[in-house]
């Protein structure tokens, strides 16, 4: 109710600061649903749990907030990621499933929300996650007519995703594939699905996968910095680049270089995409 500088209060009062409504929902989750960004703060500082799920749904404050700041409402109101970011600096598991099997991330893709996706992302969360009825980021992002007006966020999307998975589990295609309108990127991404990459491509993408966000600068300092810029500063893979220029009349461009950096580049790509599956340690994913 606005009202987050009676929390001390009430705690010291004997106000058990996890007990749930009727509903299941903490007060976490609750000033997580209404962008409560000083109560979250409080909240969090007093000792809430913040991976608390609730009973039935199995949503957790950051599913709710994540819904909250990308949902129609909350873009109309310019919500930003202040309460998302909150709650990922202080433990969030980023990916918590819901009931649907949803992690935050699907519900930002479905919405189309960048800074929120991109604040996932340096967080750890997996463009290839899928729910439980098979349903990819790219698949939800692509429910909705409204999300291809961001080509920056299909490029990005298109990049990180393989193998690329375009139906759910009942076989069915994104709403926005079945207009005729967007037959020809039905086409592209159809096309695309069926092909492999090079193995230095692979390599890449996972690298960009294990070592992604924020850790991509902890790797910058151990590679040679053409190599570095080829992973994480070209065109990234090109298939993503050629199917938003096609889309879009040039879309979303990169700095071009070089694709084979140093002549020991594809070992060393392919070390350091399977270093990190062989030892789970923290020095190796540079956390």
């Amino acid at each position: 109710m606005g009202c987050h500088h009676l929390i001390p209060d009430l705690l010291k009062r004997g106000a058990r600061i996890d007990d749930r409504s009727k509903a299941g929902q903490t007060a976490l989750h609750l000033a997580s649903q209404t962008l409560n960004h000083e109560a979250i703060q409080t909240l969090i500082h007093r000792g809430a749990e913040v991976n608390c799920a609730t009973p039935m749904t199995q949503e957790t404050p950051l599913h709710l907030a994540v819904h909250a700041s990308s949902c129609k409402a909350g873009l109309v109101l310019g919500a930003d990621g202040k309460c998302v970011a909150l709650l990922l600096m202080n433990g969030a598991d980023v990916c918590r499933k819901d009931w649907r099997g949803q992690e935050a991330l699907h519900h930002a893709c479905r919405n189309g929300h960048e800074d929120i996706i991109n604040l996932l992302l340096n967080y750890g969360a997996d463009v290839n996650a899928l729910t439980l009825r098979a349903e990819s980021c790219l698949f939800l992002f692509l429910e909705k007519a409204a999300n291809l007006k961001k080509a920056n966020l299909l490029w990005k999307l298109l990049s990180l995703s393989y193998p690329l998975k375009l139906t759910n589990s009942d076989g069915r295609l994104p709403q926005l594939l079945d207009d005729p309108y967007w037959e020809p990127l039905k086409d592209i991404l159809l096309q695309v699905s069926c092909q492999v990459w090079s193995l230095q491509d692979i390599c890449k993408f996972n690298i960009r996968k294990v070592y992604g966000g924020n850790s991509r600068y902890w790797l910058k300092e151990l590679m040679p910095i053409e190599l570095w810029d080829s992973i994480y500063m070209s065109q990234q893979f090109s298939y993503a680049s050629k199917i938003v220029e096609r889309i879009f009349d040039g879309g979303c461009h990169q700095s071009e270089v070089g694709e084979r950096p140093w002549d020991a580049s594809l070992l060393l790509l392919f070390l350091l995409s399977v270093i990190p599956a062989l030892w789970q340690g923290p020095l190796f994913l540079g956390r």
